[in-house]
């Protein structure tokens, strides 16, 4: 025991007495690993990415379709992504995707479930081996970044197909079949720019200073005067006057359709007529009202009606009704027509006229169609800008070194190389003790 606090002794003694010369080693070991530390974490860039809407929870893009989070190493979004950092024929788009890693984050969460979906990712990109030139990992790490939110928006929000399709501008068109083709394609505009008026109806593109184009409400207007009074307008100017480029083909098409409207009318009141004689011959002691307690949203209770099977017959037999009446007033509507286009006199100015004022209307809707494919662009980034939010992690100095790593590993090798010139030195003892010995 006390050998062994001998030793122990000599071991401190020997510690104090080269102190300064171990501060001197410990510290060289200290820059040396430092530095190859802060060197291995340059390559290194990491971020998070988060998705924010409703839809993310259920595996569900904004737009409904499935999201796939793996989409931001797709080839579109590497090459993206390279064009923005500037490294066109540096980098290929595969090379790129090989060194970014996605993993999900919140997979241990409390409940444990299968099939829980993660709204939030890791992004780590390591750069070695990438040919940078004078670009950090980090700028490289947010181009990919932004090239993924950019790829997002434009597949995944909303969908601007209908806005993208022009009207051609006719030359020599039936005037009657192209107002009903404009008249469609006008509504089709209308209920779109409905739909963005119910979801924010005080929007206005600030980087567009012209007030009769950046906001959804002028634009309706406008549209709305085109479907409510322009095209009928026409209209009435092609039907009274009885203009036509080709009257007898015009009737006949006409006429096949008042066929087919009239068929489906027919077909629709015989569905009226069979639920309404289900009706009349449905038992009496089949039509009690049974009322049963349940709860409305704010969980009180109330007596809710049954509904029975006469209930539903009703629904449809006036449903079946209403169609047929609609299709009845196409058919007496059509047949005005009709009746005005077999008056038809051949002027050539007067369907020059109705020409002109047909290719006024397209061009009037291709441009409001312009319009709200820009304001509706400007718009979509303005609702999605944090439909995907990206947080990026900048390591401190401190960090980058890893101060407790670098202090265990020189710590380690100090301790290693004290253990090694201490056996030097036992082993010259032994060696100086034999020698004396001998002589």
């Amino acid at each position: 025991m006390k050998e062994i606090k001998g030793k122990v002794k000599r071991a401190v003694q020997i510690l104090w007495e080269n102190k300064y010369r171990m501060t001197y080693y410990m510290l060289i070991l200290c820059i040396l690993f430092g530095c190859i530390h802060y060197a291995e974490s340059g390559i290194w860039s990491s971020a998070n990415i988060s998705f924010n809407y409703s839809e993310a929870s259920l595996g569900l893009s904004p737009n409904k379709t499935r999201f796939n989070a793996y989409e931001i190493v797709s080839e579109e979004v590497m090459q993206r992504a390279i064009e923005k950092v500037g490294l066109q024929g540096s980098i290929s788009a595969s090379e790129l995707a090989s060194h970014v890693f996605i993993t999900p984050e919140g997979t241990g969460h409390v409940g444990g479930s299968d099939d829980y979906i993660s709204t939030s990712y890791n992004i780590n990109l390591n750069a070695d081996g990438l040919e940078l030139k004078n670009r950090t990992t980090i700028s490289l790490l947010k181009s990919i970044c932004e090239a993924y939110r950019e790829f997002f928006q434009k597949n995944y929000c909303d969908n601007q197909d209908m806005l993208k399709e022009k009207l051609e501008i006719t030359t020599d068109c039936e005037p009657y079949l192209r107002l009903n083709e404009l008249e469609l394609r006008a509504e089709c505009i209308m209920q779109y720019l409905n739909a963005r008026l119910s979801e924010n109806k005080s929007y206005v593109d600030t980087e567009n200073p012209d007030s009769s184009t950046n906001n959804f409400t002028t634009l309706s207007k406008q549209i709305n005067n085109i479907v409510d009074y322009d095209i009928p307008n026409v209209k009435a100017y092609v039907i009274e006057g009885g203009i036509a480029k080709d009257a007898s083909l015009l009737i006949s098409i006409l006429e096949y359709k008042n066929k087919i409207d009239d068929i489906a009318a027919q077909k629709e009141m015989a569905y009226y007529d069979a639920n309404k004689n289900g009706i009349s011959v449905y038992e009496k002691s089949m039509t009690s009202v049974v009322m049963i307690p349940t709860t409305d949203e704010m969980e009180e209770y109330y007596m809710s009606r049954t509904k029975t099977a006469m209930d539903n017959m009703a629904r449809s037999a006036d449903s079946s009704l209403q169609a047929a009446t609609d299709y009845q007033s196409e058919i007496v509507d059509t047949s005005y027509v009709v009746e005005k286009m077999q008056t038809v006199t051949d002027d050539a100015g007067r369907l020059k006229e109705a020409q002109d004022m047909i290719n006024k209307l397209e061009s009037g809707i291709n441009e409001i169609s312009d319009q709200l494919f820009i304001l509706d662009k400007a718009y979509i980034r303005y609702k999605s800008q944090n439909y995907v939010s990206f947080t990026y992690n900048n390591a401190s100095f401190a960090q980058r070194i890893n101060v407790k790593k670098t202090g265990m590993k020189a710590a380690a090798v100090l301790a290693f190389m004290v253990g090694l010139n201490s056996l030097r030195k036992v082993r010259k003892n032994r060696k100086g003790i034999k020698k004396s010995e001998k002589v």
